[in-house]
């Protein structure tokens, strides 16, 4: 590992080393070779894009990804991050490095970047998703309330083989302060620039830095359709990758399609509604509902 790379973190069961802190990642125990490094430069190496997607423009080597007048990311081959600042540059890596470019890094690698919290009850990692507003993390709190351990929140990735394993997403939560209430968590609530008021928390139960095999998906909100078999389950997980349309561009997304057929074919899911409302009986009603779902899941494994 080289001088410059003074900063080491863990996210998704790998290491990564930056020129700068990484804030929203779990420090490493210490300096390692860092499967993924993170570094400055000058000017992107990605200039003859053959498809915009959103805020990505994606070559054959790599995927340049920007953030307005502030920075843009370089990702080439899921173990390289080069950034460019730009006139708008705060002096940290933004929201979107700890979101957007970490799913598109890991799904270069070949991992399955999902919109979903999730959290650790009886040795398996139990995923909470739907749409951007359903409650997810919401939920995820309520869950870790009553005895679980969060393991992610907003972004959970995946490997697929040799079975779906689930792995230690961003440390914090990203909670309305109602949800805070009665939840243990590591020093202060902290402000954010959610316009919906909501509060960046670590909470203090958190499952160990290892991959656990997935139970199964809670999915808030409406069913996706009505259909038989392991392709019409591909279709519903993959509404729950996180970045959709990014990630079904990139050069590796035949990999991507394989991995969703291999979570349909084995990870079941039910269906419970969003989430509304921070009232105790309200609360107290969909934790018993999701927790009972999950009890379900785990004794019988039955697909959706």
């Amino acid at each position: 590992m080289t001088a410059d790379l003074a900063f080491h973190a863990r996210f998704a069961g790998l290491d990564w080393s930056s020129e700068v802190p990484l804030r929203q990642f779990d420090p490493a125990d210490g300096p390692g070779p860092g499967a993924i490094a993170v570094r400055r430069r000058t000017a992107s190496c990605i200039l003859a894009p053959h498809r915009a997607v959103g805020r990505a423009s994606i070559a054959a080597h790599g995927v340049r990804f920007d953030c307005d007048d502030e920075v843009s990311f370089d990702i080439e081959c899921g173990s390289s991050i080069g950034w460019v600042s730009g006139p708008a540059w705060r002096g940290a890596l933004p929201v979107s490095f700890y979101s957007s470019v970490a799913a598109i890094t890991l799904a270069m690698r070949g991992m399955l970047p999902l919109h979903a919290s999730a959290v650790v009850l009886h040795n398996k990692a139990w995923l909470i998703a739907g749409p951007s507003g359903a409650g997810k993390s919401t939920l995820t709190a309520e869950l870790i309330k009553a005895g679980a351990l969060l393991l992610a929140d907003d972004l959970t990735p995946l490997t697929l083989a040799p079975g779906p394993v689930a792995w230690r997403g961003r440390p914090a939560m990203r909670l309305h302060p109602a949800s805070c209430e009665g939840l243990a968590i590591d020093g202060a609530p902290e402000p954010t620039d959610d316009g919906r008021g909501k509060l960046l928390v670590r909470p203090s139960l958190r499952a160990a830095d290892t991959g656990w095999p997935v139970g199964g998906i809670v999915l808030l909100g409406d069913a996706i359709g009505a259909g038989p078999g392991p392709e019409y389950r591909a279709l519903a997980y993959g509404s729950i990758l996180f970045r959709p349309r990014i990630l079904t561009a990139l050069p590796g997304r035949a990999q991507t399609r394989e991995n969703l057929l291999a979570l349909a074919r084995t990870v079941p899911m039910a269906l419970l509604p969003q989430v509304q409302g921070f009232d105790v009986d309200a609360q107290g009603r969909r934790t018993a509902r999701a927790l009972a779902v999950i009890e379900r899941l785990a004794t019988s494994g039955q697909l959706r």
